[in-house]
Formats: C-alpha cells, sequence, structure tokens
C-alpha cells in the first residue's frame, strides 16, 4: 500500500470506531492527525510535509480535494473502509 491508501485505512477504521462511540478522546486526536495528514498529501507541493500547517482556505480546499477524491475512487474507498 502506498502512504495514502495506509492512511485512508487508518482513518476508516478510526471513523468506525468513533462512529461507535468506542475510541477514547486520546485516540479520536489520534485519528483527527491522521485524516490531516490525508488531506495534506492529496495536495501538492510543499504543504503535503507532515506538520505543515494549513490555513482555512487551504484547509477547505483539501476537504474538497478529498471528497472528490473520494468520489473517483468509490469502489478503493468500500474496500478500505470494510478492512
Amino acid at each position: 500500500m502506498d502512504d495514502l491508501t495506509t492512511l485512508l485505512s487508518v482513518y476508516y477504521q478510526c471513523t468506525a470506531m468513533a462512529e461507535a462511540h468506542v475510541l477514547p478522546q486520546v485516540e479520536r486526536f489520534a485519528c483527527n492527525e491522521t485524516y490531516q495528514q490525508v488531506k495534506r498529501l492529496i495536495l501538492d507541493g510543499d504543504l503535503s510535509r507532515p506538520g505543515s500547517f494549513l490555513t482555512h482556505e487551504q484547509n477547505t480546499q483539501a476537504y474538497l480535494l478529498f471528497k472528490s477524491w473520494e468520489i473517483e475512487n468509490a469502489s478503493l474507498v468500500e474496500t478500505l473502509k470494510s478492512q
């Protein structure tokens, strides 16, 4: 798996566990960091580096790009969610 699919696999597991209310707060924060890493990978250039700071506009752009990526890769998303 590449970095993106590895992070997404973790992110989708986290999301399912959070929705089931079985994640303690510390793990929810870790899941959020995974989500932030996914968004940074979706972006191009320097912003894709872990730890880079995204402005509100860049965060919105990353979110929209991620949602578009999910639509374009729906079968992969379903596979990752089912793992």
